[in-house]
């Protein structure tokens, strides 16, 4: 009865409703802060990615548990093995989704970020969007240089943006810092670099696993932006925008808001008609843009089909947890970046210019 029993609850938990209200007093302000900091404190410890542990077991297990249903099929000549193999897998998946939405799946039933920021309902015009590339060249332009100083200590990306992660959410009110997981090698490194995939938040033990191909510059935005998921920051769009807002608040030599600067320049240059594109991007001087092509480079490692399937699979697992836009919901930071900025100026009463972001 226990695999039927999971399974059923598996069931019911998916479909019973979350009030977002509830969610946020209860689980994201009290119950996730707790949670994550034991899990990826004692994650950390370990030299290994425990997702990568789960996945070998899984992938193993599922094909010994087949395998042998198959043979005693053969052996018996009748379908009570298979049957068995079915209701040990179902009851495995049901546990692994209870597990996922304990220690983070809720996250999704949070209120929108821009509801609890308080951002302006308008959506950015274009206008608004030309001003935020334009600013985005100007400063991946003024920090070029700090990115990449040489220098006799090396710049600490992950201690740079954990103490400026641990400032957005002071600002915004979180109760506890975030424990930040340690990148990690993993067995999707291959997987990543095919299908074009920067990190990963992995839910078995609330683990960062990045793609050890990441370029210097592109490195401390992708590390914000999954400990931003480990804020408990779950739709993408809500994790580049405390990502975007982690680099700007970042202050060891620049290269973190670099990193952020050109995140932005290549989100909002895909919002803008060809020719003000182009004309805002003329004044990208030639080491942003080099940094920008070395990126595409990475980029091109891609295999179509796989990034296809994968991409795909997350939109769908996107929409399933209530982000209706999909993965499309990734370019929505741009649209938050710009209201949080005219939400800044209509606080302080300022002229409708483009307002600076932190420096």
């Amino acid at each position: 009865m226990l695999p039927l029993g999971l399974v059923a609850l598996a069931v019911a938990v998916a479909l019973v409703p979350r009030p977002a209200g509830l969610v946020e007093r209860v689980y994201a302000r009290s119950v996730y802060p707790e949670l994550q900091a034991i899990l990826t404190t004692a994650s950390n410890a370990l030299p290994v990615a425990v997702f990568d542990v789960v996945l070998v077991a899984a992938v193993v297990g599922g094909f010994w548990l087949w395998l042998g249903a198959v043979a005693r099929v053969r052996r018996v000549r009748a379908a009570q093995p298979l049957l068995a193999a079915a209701r040990i897998t179902a009851a495995v998946v049901a546990a692994a989704y209870l597990w996922f939405v304990a220690v983070w799946g809720l996250n999704y039933a949070r209120p929108p970020l821009d509801a609890r920021l308080g951002l302006p309902a308008a959506p950015a015009s274009a206008a608004e969007v030309l001003a935020l590339l334009d600013l985005a060249v100007a400063g991946a332009n003024r920090h070029y240089g700090e990115a990449h100083a040489d220098r006799f200590v090396p710049y600490d990306a992950e201690r740079d943006i954990a103490q400026a992660l641990h400032a957005v959410e002071a600002e915004q009110g979180r109760p506890r810092a975030t424990v930040h997981g340690r990148p990690k090698p993993t067995l999707l490194a291959l997987y990543f670099r095919m299908a074009g995939v920067d990190g990963l938040t992995a839910p078995a033990a609330l683990e960062t696993l990045l793609n050890p191909d990441l370029t210097a510059a592109e490195r401390p935005f992708v590390l914000a932006h999954e400990w931003a998921h480990l804020a408990g920051y779950a739709p993408e769009a809500d994790a580049n925008f405390v990502a975007w807002l982690a680099t700007m608040h970042a202050g060891a030599d620049g290269a973190s808001r670099y990193s952020g600067f050109l995140f932005l320049v290549s989100e909002a240059v895909a919002q803008i008609p060809r020719e003000a594109r182009r004309a805002s991007l003329a004044h990208l001087e030639d080491g942003p843009r080099r940094d920008l092509e070395a990126i595409a480079a990475r980029a091109r490692q891609r295999v179509d089909l796989v990034q296809r399937v994968g991409w795909r699979v997350y939109d769908s697992y996107l929409r399933s947890q209530g982000v209706r836009e999909g993965i499309v919901s990734y370019s929505r930071v741009v649209d938050f970046i710009a209201r949080s900025a005219r939400a800044s100026r209509l606080r302080s009463d300022a002229p409708p210019t483009p307002a600076p972001m932190p420096q």
